[in-house]
């Protein structure tokens, strides 16, 4: 679909220019319809950084001030990073974030579609690691329990 548009050098549509009369406040259910889109809800299953959430949207280059007005949304200090040649992408991740700010806003504004298949599981997840009984004390360290690794991976793959 924008595979053959042209945009002049640095182009933003009106509607994303706080202050223009073309401008459309963002809300929650605008916000979920570009999740729904062009989002990806993830989580790292990776060593280092396991059971880490995060929520990714990414927009064409000409979107930056869509971009940075959702970051704005969520409040979050998250920068508008290049993801390609043509394309930025925001990404909002920390338990912080996720906790105070993510999880508060599916609940007053449900998902719906496919995505809201993996929102279910970082809920799920989510209740898992709520209190901390998910780490186990090694050293002057904590790590995570290995049976709770397990069960977060099968609830992650389980298709």
């Amino acid at each position: 679909m924008n595979t053959f548009r042209k945009y002049p050098l640095l182009y933003s549509p009106l509607h994303t220019i706080e202050g223009d009369s073309n401008y459309i406040p963002l809300n929650g259910h605008f916000i979920n319809g570009f999740i729904a889109g062009d989002g990806c809800l993830a989580l790292s299953l990776k060593d280092k950084n396991f059971g880490r959430m995060s929520l990714q949207i990414t927009q064409h280059i000409n979107n930056k001030l869509l971009l940075v007005s959702i970051a704005n949304y969520f409040k979050s200090l998250s920068k508008v990073y290049p993801h390609g040649p043509k394309s930025l992408q925001l990404t909002l991740s920390g338990i912080k974030v996720w906790e105070n700010v993510i999880f508060n806003h599916f609940c007053l504004y449900p998902l719906y579609g496919s995505k809201k298949l993996r929102l279910d599981k970082l809920f799920t997840i989510r209740k898992l690691i709520l209190n901390n009984e998910h780490l186990m004390r090694v050293g002057k360290y904590r790590q995570w329990k290995p049976d709770i690794k397990l069960r977060i991976k099968g609830i992650w793959k389980d298709d």
